[in-house]
């Protein structure tokens, strides 16, 4: 195979085909077959490829507490000061990216980490208090506290009878 692919909006050459061991040219090519059924890329790269940048979506864990939700976001390999979290009109937003970290990608045999910008929204409802939202991260997990608007219990008014 020679010329260019789109690979997500990017384009990079395409290397030829390698020649080696059966059952990797096999798990190559079922690879290949699964992604452009599904709209996705290779999961493995053809030897000498570069990394492909692609759009991410990070894995989110979220548990409700008594007083407030906490949701967790895997970010592997991504930097803190790589994460902006936000709300904006009661959308919460979570953007980044993870970035490739080699000088040279020379050298390269197989590369299968992704690289590139990712971005997860989450609409919050009238139970959250977006203005004391606060977030935490360590060894690659974004953790954010959304604590609960205290619930207001009804007091009964004594209405006076008149009569």
């Amino acid at each position: 195979m020679t010329g260019l692919q789109t690979l997500n909006g990017s384009r990079r050459l395409a290397s030829t085909p390698t020649y080696g061991d059966p059952f990797t040219l096999i798990s190559r090519d079922v690879d290949r077959m699964i992604g452009s059924i599904f709209g996705g890329h290779s999961a493995a790269p053809t030897e000498g490829a570069e990394p492909a940048q692609t759009w991410l979506s990070p894995q989110i864990d979220i548990y409700d507490g008594e007083d407030h939700f906490e949701l967790s976001a895997e970010l592997p390999g991504v930097e803190q000061d790589d994460v902006d979290v936000e709300v904006l009109d009661g959308v919460l937003t979570i953007t980044g990216e993870k970035k490739f970290t080699r000088e040279s990608k020379d050298g390269a045999h197989v590369v299968e980490r992704s690289f590139g910008s990712f971005k997860r929204s989450f609409r919050l409802n009238d139970t959250i208090d977006a203005d004391n939202i606060t977030a935490s991260f360590k060894n690659g997990v974004l953790v954010l506290t959304l604590p609960k608007v205290a619930e207001q219990k009804p007091e009964p008014r004594k209405i006076a009878v008149s009569g």
